[in-house]
């Protein structure tokens, strides 16, 4: 007999990310852009970057770009 799954059974929700997550996630987008020669791969990063170093400096969490 297989046990029924229950809601509270569910794989946990993803945590938020904090702002510094997102300004280094953003750090490694930008320079994987410079390094493939990808502009709007590079501008996406950056901007990302300055988002999270907003954020982190405003002491809230950032939103999704």
């Amino acid at each position: 007999m297989t046990a029924k799954k229950r809601d509270g059974d569910l794989a946990p929700s993803a945590k938020p990310e904090t702002a510094a997550v997102v300004e280094a996630k953003g750090s490694v987008h930008e320079a994987i852009g410079k390094l493939i020669g990808d502009d709007a791969a590079e501008d996406h990063g950056s901007a990302v970057k300055r988002a999270g170093a907003a954020a982190r400096q405003a002491g809230k969490k950032p939103s999704a770009p």
